[in-house]
């Protein structure tokens, strides 16, 4: 017992030496040492690190309740973390260690509230304070008052519940940080004047900003300016930079605004708006002369900047008339002074071009406004015209003193080439999001109303006809009018995209944002999806009956009834409205192009909408030739051999048919392997070739093929037209034949003879029977 008792005095002794040596010695080795101090209920840890002239103590633990008074008076850097008993940071609490201390860190505090006045004050070496997770600081009054080092570089106050910014206008104006750091508050408005500092870097991303006053920066010198992941920021006002010295970079990337005020953005270089799909319009290259830089949201954007004109033609021209003011007054000047110097070198003359590009530079130079373009002359000078044998002091010369007159000015001074510099913009404009027009081509500008007359007009009729009709609605009709209605629709579509083309030709990029990511775009969008699903949809419906009726011409009872065709369009129907109905909640969407149609690609969600698409549309398809094919088949060889113009009108028709419905899926397919494949197989300008003669084909094919060119139709036309007083022999002619119409027909395009047919009818009454020796399908009558 006694040996131990002994033991235990030895190490006691030795910890009081060791922790009397740390707390004597301001600068010891290159050392970590941990001590424990107790406490009559609880304790806390402090991490001693030196290293040179750095003296780092870092305390923590539950037992802290204030920061330790009885600490090495020579430390550098303070740290206080992790404990739950520090409400308040007194005053005087840093008072031990201001002679010293240059780095304060208050990080893991969830129960700080109060930091009071004049903490940090008379701390002539201090560099930074960082307060870190102190989620119940919500106001710091005052935090900033009487710093007066000279030192001072750094402010982070991040993951705090911090409302406002710190009063910043105590810092001394001579004294620029290097860095305020306000990230991750609370902080939920920026207030005229909020801001005054001069600092290298202020960020105040992930905050809750939603607005930004008028001045809010006013007097303040900042080199780079974050206020990125904002989503409630919509607010910018006019003048919200106004004020702001020196500003090279903004970032307003994931937030919610608009537009962006340019005044105050002189000389910005570089702009980040990313991640941001409500930004609608760029301030023009007029406003933002020294931006170098932009990394933005939408591609149209950076059109403005490779287009200024068309941008912003108003600016445009009264940049242009500006130049050509100085170029006039330059050229003035340069007269009177080409007239002193002429009488005292003869017939020497300057050359007027150089003169006046350096009158021009000493005009930029005083008004400190860089001069974007450069001016040309429209006629190039004789080979005589200079003497390029004078120094470049005394000017470059010509012999003829005929030269500079009012018609040199006007030619010198009526057309301003612009060279304009180059802004390094992304994303920049692509196969898929060019800078032309929606139609890209006159021609194809011009054809596609084309298009889209034959297109509305054809199904009107359609629907009209079969609607109005007194003919009883049978499955074949029924169907018909589906199509007519789904081929409407994709007029409707090419109708809205020519007219928005018609709208903006020329400046597109101008009306980009309305029209892509407003209503117009995504009506035109649904409606062509919708369109495009019920078309093949009911296009299938309509093969597959038909080859019922063939297969199964004698037995009746298994033909497609009108209540079962109408319970399949109803399932069509909603099929095509979800299809069409998921671009509209962010599963792919309608407005990653100017034509509207569901081309982005950023999930597995998106891949797996256009794969469906790729594949239920090409199963159709296939469906569709099969069963044609087999109708053709069906016919017979005596009855495709009974005439052999016949049998190939036949072929024709159906292999028509075909190559319409391939011509019409080829876009389809196109569109979807260009997103998918995330880059487009041939330049979307050159596509919309196919988007105006191919995708619609379908929609101005079939009220012809299915309709317009039938019997039945032309019976049905003629008696409606003739209740107009129009066509009225027409309609008696009709009206006194006696005429089948079969309820369903192998092939929409089959000819109808009066005489020679390939089978009689009698009595009105006609069925079909197998050939007994060949499988097929003839006419007898009963």
């Amino acid at each position: 017992m006694f040996a131990i008792f002994s033991l235990g005095k030895k190490v006691m002794r030795r910890m009081v030496l060791l922790s009397t040596f740390i707390f004597l010695n301001p600068v010891l080795p290159d050392s970590l040492v941990t001590f424990n101090q107790l406490k009559p209920s609880c304790s806390y840890n402090c991490s001693i690190y030196s290293h040179e002239d750095d003296f780092e103590v870092h305390c923590y633990g539950q037992g802290l309740t204030e920061v330790p008074s009885n600490l090495n008076s020579s430390l550098n850097k303070l740290s206080i973390s992790s404990t739950r008993n520090i409400s308040t940071i007194h005053s005087r609490s840093l008072d031990p260690y201001r002679m010293r201390l240059q780095d304060v860190v208050l990080s893991d505090l969830p129960n700080l509230r109060v930091i009071e006045e004049g903490t940090f004050a008379d701390i002539p070496n201090l560099r930074t304070i960082y307060i870190y997770k102190a989620p119940q600081i919500k106001f710091v009054y005052r935090l900033l008052k009487g710093i007066s080092s000279k030192h001072f570089r750094s402010l982070r106050i991040l993951y705090t519940g911090l409302r406002e910014v710190p009063e910043l206008y105590f810092l001394p104006s001579e004294n620029p940080l290097s860095l305020l750091d306000l990230d991750h508050n609370k902080i939920e408005k920026l207030f005229t004047n909020s801001i005054k500092v001069s600092a290298q870097q202020v960020t105040l991303n992930f905050n809750e900003i939603s607005a930004i006053e008028d001045y809010a920066f006013n007097g303040s010198q900042i080199g780079k300016l974050q206020i990125t992941a904002n989503p409630r920021l919509t607010q910018l006002g006019e003048f919200a930079f106004k004020g702001l010295m020196n500003l090279r970079e903004l970032d307003l990337s994931k937030t919610a605004i608009k537009t962006l005020p340019y005044v105050g953005l002189d000389i910005l270089e570089v702009l980040k708006i990313r991640d941001t799909p409500s930004f609608h319009t760029i301030p023009s290259l007029y406003d933002l002369q020294s931006l170098k830089t932009a990394i933005l949201t939408h591609p149209f954007h950076c059109c403005a900047f490779k287009y200024p004109k068309q941008h912003a033609p108003t600016k445009h021209a009264a940049y242009e008339e500006s130049m050509r003011q100085i170029c006039l007054k330059s050229q003035m000047s340069f007269q009177t002074n080409y007239k002193k110097r002429r009488r005292s070198l003869g017939d020497l003359d300057y050359r007027p071009q150089m003169i006046l590009n350096r009158t021009l530079l000493r005009t930029s130079e005083a008004t400190q406004k860089p001069l974007i373009g450069h001016f040309i002359e429209n006629e190039k000078p004789s080979p005589n015209y200079y003497d390029e044998s004078m120094g470049e002091d005394m000017g470059t010369f010509h012999s003829s003193p005929t030269a500079i007159n009012t018609t040199y000015i006007e030619i010198l001074c009526g057309n301003i080439s612009f060279k304009l510099h180059t802004v390094q913009c992304t994303p920049e404009p692509d196969a898929l999001n060019p800078c032309d027009d929606i139609m890209g081509f006159t021609w194809v500008r011009n054809s596609v109303w084309f298009v889209v007359i034959l297109a509305v007009v054809g199904n009107i009729s359609v629907i009209i006809v079969i609607w109005f009709s007194k003919t009883e609605i049978n499955v074949s009709r029924f169907l018909i009018c589906n199509l007519a209605f789904a081929d409407l629709c994709m007029g409707l579509y090419l109708f809205l995209i020519a007219a928005m083309d018609f709208h903006s030709v020329g400046t597109y990029f101008n009306f980009a944002y309305d029209w892509q990511y407003g209503i117009g775009c995504q009506i035109a969008g649904f409606l062509t999806v919708f369109a495009g699903h019920l078309s093949i949809f009911t296009l299938t419906v309509v093969t597959l009956e038909r080859w019922f009726a063939i297969k199964y011409a004698i037995d009746l009872t298994k033909r497609i009834r009108l209540a079962t065709a109408v319970k399949i369009m109803i399932g069509g129907w909603v099929y095509s409205i979800v299809m069409a109905m998921f671009p509209l909640f962010e599963i792919s969407n309608y407005s990653s192009t100017s034509i509207c149609l569901p081309m982005q690609v950023k999930s597995l969600f998106d891949k797996a909408y256009l794969y469906s698409i790729f594949v239920i549309n090409g199963f159709s398809l296939a469906l569709i030739v099969f069963c044609y094919t087999q109708i053709y088949l069906s016919l017979g060889y005596e009855t495709r051999r009974a005439s052999h113009h016949g049998e190939m009108t036949i072929a024709k028709k159906m292999a028509l048919l075909i190559f319409i419905d391939f011509a019409t899926y080829t876009p389809v397919a196109f569109f979807g392997l260009c997103a998918l494949l995330g880059y487009p197989l041939i330049n979307i300008t050159k596509s919309k070739i196919l988007l105006v003669f191919f995708y619609p084909l379908n929609a101005c094919a079939n009220p012809y093929l299915y309709a317009l060119m039938t019997a039945p139709y032309r019976h049905d036309l003629y008696i409606m037209v003739s209740k107009c007083g129009l066509c009225k022999q027409k309609a008696r002619k009709y009206s006194n034949r006696d005429e089948v119409i079969p309820t369903t027909r192998p092939s929409p395009l089959l000819p109808i003879k009066e005489e020679n047919n390939s089978h009689q009818c009698c009595n009105n009454n006609c069925t079909r029977k197998l050939n007994g020796s060949s499988g097929s399908t003839a006419n007898t009558c009963v």
